[in-house]
């Protein structure tokens, strides 16, 4: 008994975690999001690149803070010698042999010609597209993480439509057989219909393969546990879409999408860099004031063995005369760039104008396409229901019960997709008005 129970209890430990390892959860799409923010790897790549370039902005600000340079130096220093212009009559001169040096100096810049500021300017301009490249990623990692998600809901949908289906094609199979036994059925009957339910035992089998592989992207993405098996909440399939005007699409991602924005700021980081340029034909004026205390007193011979302190306070200008005509090329270059930028706007403005009107026929369709399904589905249930009590009356043949249940079959696919296919275009024109 005891070695019973020893065996029993490794057998245990062992396939626990075998059993363990498939873990079914629940998820909605916005639960989804809202892991795709903490755990995708392109998100996080992009956030902390924003963390980079914001440092920038507070390096770039250190321009408006005084230079402060402070030296101290002690040195040993040797004797005096002096002579006669033609080196002759040369004579040594004792000297104190200890020197020290002190020099404190500020500098502070109260005029760049608008460099400091436009460089202040011009890394927060980049800290906004890096931020703005963050909500831009995460638009699409949502739009991505969407399209495996109402997959993954469609395929599990499709598994139930064939699951049902298959219990059918079995109880069919049952009846003839017995029907069979009576003389009723001829085997060959039988035959066909194993047929249709082995196709639908192959289909399952796809369909399954292609669940698997949905939930596995979903589930690398979001950094789940392996074995992590999504089940979609079944209540997005009753979500409630609002109704917009194509015009109103394009308002919303004229002041909403990430990219227009990025864009936008492009321009305007632009014409900064222009004024930036221009700053280049400007002087330099800054305050200066300073403090140097040195000793021994060397000017004098022979040397005198004191300190010596003088300061001083005072306006400097600075002018870089080799700017007017370098300058200029660079104000060329950065107005070429700003030409550049406004091209590229006015690009993504009529492609996004163009993926707008492409989104919005295709969300109006999708409702139309679902209308369309409906009835199929109501036409083919009947048809099914009316070819199978003749059948069962011996009034039509196996074929056209067949033919009825491939149809039925078929309806329920397309209305599932037509479905799904509905949420699928209104999270799309989310997306294209980035305000997913």
């Amino acid at each position: 008994m005891k070695v019973f129970f020893v065996a029993l209890l490794l057998f245990s430990t062992l396939t626990f975690p075998l059993h363990a390892q498939h873990v079914e959860r629940t998820m909605g799409l916005e639960e989804i999001f809202q892991l795709a923010d903490s755990c995708s790897l392109t998100i996080k790549s992009a956030r902390e690149e924003a963390k980079s370039v914001e440092a920038n902005v507070k390096v770039a600000k250190n321009g408006l803070l005084p230079d402060i340079n402070f030296s101290a130096s002690a040195t040993y220093n040797g004797n005096a010698w002096m002579s006669d212009r033609n080196f002759s009559n040369g004579q040594s001169l004792p000297a104190p042999h200890f020197g020290n040096n002190f020099a404190l100096e500020v500098k502070q810049i109260v005029y760049s010609g608008g460099a400091v500021t436009h460089g202040i300017r011009g890394a927060e301009l980049q800290a906004d597209i890096a931020n703005l490249n963050v909500t831009d990623k995460r638009q699409n990692v949502r739009f991505l993480l969407t399209g495996y998600y109402l997959n993954l809901y469609k395929f599990r949908n499709l598994e139930r439509v064939y699951d049902k289906n298959i219990a059918r094609a079995e109880q069919v199979i049952k009846d003839m057989r017995a029907r069979e036994e009576q003389g009723l059925v001829l085997s060959n009957d039988i035959t066909r219909y194993e047929v249709l339910l082995q196709n639908l035992l192959y289909r399952r089998t796809e369909l399954r393969s292609q669940i698997d592989v949905f939930n596995n992207q979903l589930v690398t993405t979001l950094n789940l546990p392996d074995g992590t098996r999504i089940m979609p909440d079944t209540t997005l399939i009753n979500l409630s879409t609002d109704e917009y005007t194509e015009m109103e699409l394009r308002d919303r991602a004229n002041a909403c999408s990430p990219r227009l924005k990025i864009a936008r700021t492009s321009i305007e980081l632009g014409r900064n860099q222009e004024k930036l340029a221009r700053s280049g034909l400007l002087p330099k004026i800054s305050i200066i004031a300073g403090d140097h205390l040195t000793g021994p007193i060397t000017v004098e011979l022979p040397p005198i063995n004191k300190n010596l302190n003088n300061w001083y306070f005072g306006v400097g200008v600075a002018y870089n005369i080799g700017n007017l005509y370098k300058s200029r090329r660079d104000i060329t270059r950065s107005r070429l760039n700003t030409s550049a930028s406004i091209a590229r706007y006015a690009e993504l403005q009529e492609n996004l104008e163009l993926e707008i009107h492409q989104a919005y026929v295709n969300y109006q369709n999708a409702f139309e396409l679902l209308r369309t399904q409906e009835k199929s589905l109501q036409l083919a249930t009947e048809n099914y229901a009316v070819t199978a009590n003749r059948f069962n009356n011996d009034l039509v043949l196996l074929i056209d019960l067949l033919d009825a249940e491939n149809i039925r079959l078929d309806a329920e696919v397309q209305y599932v997709n037509a479905r799904i296919n509905i949420i699928y275009n209104y999270y799309r024109l989310m997306y294209v008005t980035g305000t997913l």
